[in-house]
């Protein structure tokens, strides 16, 4: 059972998860990067494709069916590989950017992972129920308030900066419960006996007693979200393999609060220092 830990030192958990993180990203960083790119780009390819069948024949139900379908089916084998990814180059290692496919290679390696991503899914959809309903609800009293704001082209567009700061704001809790869900791909790699919902739930209490830090965690990358969006989404790249390392880090070190000096074994080894 994980022992409870001083405020004190669950803030230098963090900061120092952040430092080695960053640390081991930078010494990869091109490899990295294509390792994100290689996730994200299937969503690139069928975002145009798919707004374009929207505008043209005004139907929702194919389009979003096809893109839950790339999401669980391709996507999230693909993060599985991520992670596996990271967790290496966390170790010091350099790993070959065909890992980012591990989760594609073989039937029992294909269907943990779409298990366990579908099952993260749904916890994402589930905490996104909230920020999304909470945003439409503002939308919609502004549209009450006043009726010709769909009229008015620069109300509409106040509209939906407002809309999009309000999103990201309430986002911002539910973003830092949704990536605990992620720490159940390096459960599941160390223990293959480990069931899809079982890991998440695993994952979801591994950070208990940690919510608000994982906030502020998330919180902290606010910086490289704005460079994401300045360099035309090259930014967002690293953005994301820094997160993920940072998050990997601190449930590592959630794991192995003594520096892991004492354990047996471990899903992120801390590389040694020279």
């Amino acid at each position: 059972m994980q022992q409870k830990q001083p405020h004190t030192n669950r803030v230098s958990i963090r900061r120092r998860a952040k430092i080695v993180a960053k640390q081991r990203v930078m010494r990869c960083l091109l490899p990295v990067m294509e390792a994100v790119l290689i996730c994200v780009l299937p969503i690139i390819l069928i975002a145009g494709p798919i707004q374009t069948y929207i505008y043209s024949t005004g139907q929702l139900l194919f389009p979003i069916v096809l893109f839950v379908a790339a999401v669980v089916l391709l996507i999230m084998p693909l993060v599985y590989g991520l992670m596996g990814f990271l967790m290496r180059v966390l170790t010091g290692e350099r790993p070959p950017l065909l890992c980012v496919f591990d989760g594609l290679a073989g039937v029992e390696n294909y269907l943990r992972s779409v298990k366990l991503g579908l099952c993260i899914f749904v916890h994402i959809v589930l905490w996104m129920i909230i920020p999304i309903a909470a945003t439409a609800g503002y939308c919609y009293f502004m549209m009450l308030r006043d009726p010709a704001i769909l009229e008015n082209a620069e109300k509409l567009y106040q509209l939906i900066l407002q809309m999009s700061g309000l999103y990201l704001v309430i986002m911002i809790p539910f973003l830092a419960r949704i990536l605990r869900y992620f720490i159940a791909y390096p459960m599941i790699m160390r223990d293959r006996s480990l069931g899809a919902w079982q890991a998440t739930r695993q994952a979801a209490r591994a950070f208990k007693g940690h919510n608000l830090h994982l906030i502020v965690l998330v919180v902290s990358f606010f910086g490289w979200q704005l460079v994401g969006m300045w360099t035309m989404g090259i930014g967002t790249l690293f953005y994301w393999g820094y997160l993920l390392s940072a998050l990997l880090m601190y449930f590592w070190y959630l794991e192995h609060p003594d520096g892991g000096e004492n354990q047996q074994s471990e899903s992120i080894p801390e590389q040694k220092q020279e």
